[in-house]
């Protein structure tokens, strides 16, 4: 399987370019607007980097011991195990699943889109109906 780079390295790569090959050879109020930008790239890469973190944790919760794998792989195993059907229903693993689904999901719409978060909280007053 080909792999894509992640979105921590993308950010990194922009970044990078912003500062190394673009910032010095720009001027005024561009040289302004592109540090803006770089600073923009970089808190984006570190909330990727704290809700990666924050995965990675959720899945060491969920499966009771330490995950150093490369978080892609993680998924993959996740994904594995849900198809078959490892977390038998009404079972504590099962909750630990759903938890974990939901803290996920809601991670991922406040890094993308954080109107439609703000509005289920608002409509049902607490992220877990996310």
């Amino acid at each position: 399987m080909k792999q894509r780079p992640g979105a921590d390295a993308l950010l990194e790569a922009a970044l990078a370019t912003l500062q190394e090959d673009l910032l010095p050879a720009l001027s005024g109020r561009q040289k302004f607007l592109a540090a803006m930008v770089a600073r923009a790239v970089s808190v984006a890469g570190q909330e990727v980097a704290a809700s990666d973190a924050a995965e990675r944790h959720g899945l060491a919760r969920l499966y009771g011991t330490e995950m150093t794998a490369d978080l892609a792989m993680l998924r993959r195993q996740l994904a594995a195990d849900i198809r078959a059907r490892k977390f038998k229903p009404g079972t504590p693993e099962e909750t630990r699943l759903i938890d974990h689904l939901i803290d996920i999901t809601a991670a991922e719409l406040r890094l993308t889109n954080t109107k439609y978060l703000a509005t289920r909280q608002r409509g049902r007053g607490a992220e877990s109906a996310v």
